[in-house]
């Protein structure tokens, strides 16, 4: 956080910040994922209550969900911000966007946002995921510099 402050205005660099306590978080539920239904595929019994038989498809359908939850889980570690005398660009689990400073009126990290949101001028407002509250200290820096970025490119 010091380095942050210690920087003059003509003097910032580059910001390009990951999550940290996310990615622990995402490769967690991926190993829970997928060695979870690996695990319940091979405990399933040879027939079912009814008497229905479970074959190795069964069972490899079974390992095919632990898959798609891993890789639900793994698409967290995609969370991403970085930012420049340019703009920023916000990498989310889903969708990634650049905006331009020109568009960027505000960057917003209230105590009661789970994680910071740029604020644009057409009165839109996009999550920054990869700043979360969860990160304290390092998110509460990195959020310092892009305000510090934004009153850069305002002068």
């Amino acid at each position: 956080m010091t380095t942050v402050q210690e920087q003059t205005m003509s003097d910032l660099g580059q910001l390009d910040y990951r999550p940290r306590k996310s990615r622990i978080g995402a490769w967690i539920g991926a190993a829970v994922a997928f060695g979870g239904f690996t695990a319940l595929s091979f405990t399933l019994g040879a027939q079912t209550f009814e008497g229905g038989a479970i074959t190795w498809p069964d069972q490899a359908a079974m390992i095919g969900l632990g898959v798609i939850g891993a890789g639900i889980s793994l698409s967290f570690l995609r969370l991403r911000v970085r930012a420049d005398a340019k703009g920023i660009e916000v990498t989310n689990v889903a969708s990634k966007r650049y905006f331009p400073w020109q568009v960027v009126t505000a960057v917003n990290f209230t105590d009661k946002m789970t994680w910071a949101t740029v604020e644009l001028a057409d009165d839109d407002e996009m999550s920054i995921m990869a700043l979360q509250v969860s990160d304290k200290e390092r998110a509460v820096a990195a959020v310092k510099h892009l305000r510090a970025l934004l009153e850069q490119s305002r002068s």
